[in-house]
């Protein structure tokens, strides 16, 4: 289980996003569905992955798990819930997803790996953010955002999401690609006035990386 990190969201600048992201429609839908199996979409959205554009290969639904102690009390529609690690959906070491989620600004959808507030292929669509923000952010859709991996493999992987909170710092990650550049710029902002520190969360979602396009 994760600890609970302390910087995290401010209120204002989330509802700040939610509205960038609900007044822009993306040009293009990335990460929609091919197939079904088993009642769970088959189909990619892109990631980044050590300073390249990579696949990630979905086919299962997300899992969320409801640890003992919130006894029922998650409030979104999805069961997920941002500032609390939860149960595990297998035993063994969980690699990490790295959620990078523009905070106040909505940048161009190209950079955008799932550009739909609420819709990206087997991820929730609704996130539980209450115990950020109180009791008026429990069912809150799920925010446009983008993905960096350190490892590629396949197999469930552990979600935390990094705010970014300025269009400038938003560019430098998408120009590296890289966790490496993320982490720069955490240390170079402790205040967390551009970037923010890591927030757990209990989603996890299930893919494979695999190479992107030449």
């Amino acid at each position: 289980m994760r600890s609970v990190h302390t910087a995290y969201l401010t209120g204002i600048a989330f509802a700040a996003l939610v509205l960038a992201c609900e007044n822009n429609s993306p040009t293009q839908a990335n990460g929609q569905p091919e197939l079904n199996v088993q009642g769970a979409p088959m189909g990619f959205t892109d990631g980044w992955f050590d300073g390249q554009t990579v696949k990630f290969f979905y086919h299962k639904n997300f899992f969320c798990g409801s640890p003992p102690a919130d006894n029922g009390s998650i409030g979104s529609t999805s069961g997920c819930e941002v500032g609390a690690d939860g149960p595990d959906p297998r035993p063994g070491n969980i690699p990490e997803l790295y959620v990078m989620t523009p905070i106040g600004f909505r940048p161009d959808a190209s950079t955008l790996q799932c550009p739909i507030v609420g819709s990206c292929i087997n991820h929730p669509s609704t996130v539980d953010l209450s115990r950020l923000f109180g009791a008026g952010a429990a069912n809150a859709p799920l925010p446009a955002h983008s993905h960096i991996v350190e490892e590629a493999q396949g197999n469930w992987w552990t979600l935390l999401v990094i705010g970014v909170k300025d269009p400038a710092t938003w560019a430098q990650i998408v120009a590296a690609k890289s966790i490496d550049k993320v982490r720069e710029l955490q240390a170079a902002d402790p205040g967390g006035a551009k970037i923010t520190a890591d927030i757990p969360t209990n989603i996890y979602l299930f893919f494979a990386v695999q190479p992107g396009k030449p």
